[in-house]
């Protein structure tokens, strides 16, 4: 049993391994579908909201706690 859940265990991690992108595989990570913030208008409302809520302009962004020192 123990034998059997160790391979199991190797199988499902040999799964996670990450392989390099090949350049044919580039184009289909292009599309904009693919982008972290694909909806630009939805994108800018939740930084809005965000900026908003912590009360600072730019609390996305880098910045500095106040005191001048970025």
């Amino acid at each position: 049993m123990r034998r059997l859940s160790a391979a199991l265990a190797a199988l499902l991690l040999a799964g996670c391994a990450q392989s390099p992108v090949q350049p044919w595989e580039k184009g289909a990570l292009a599309q904009p579908n693919m982008r972290f913030d694909a909806n630009r208008v939805e994108g800018r409302f939740a930084a809005h909201t965000y900026d908003s809520r912590e009360a600072a302009f730019g609390a996305g962004s880098v910045g500095g706690g106040g005191c001048g020192c970025n």
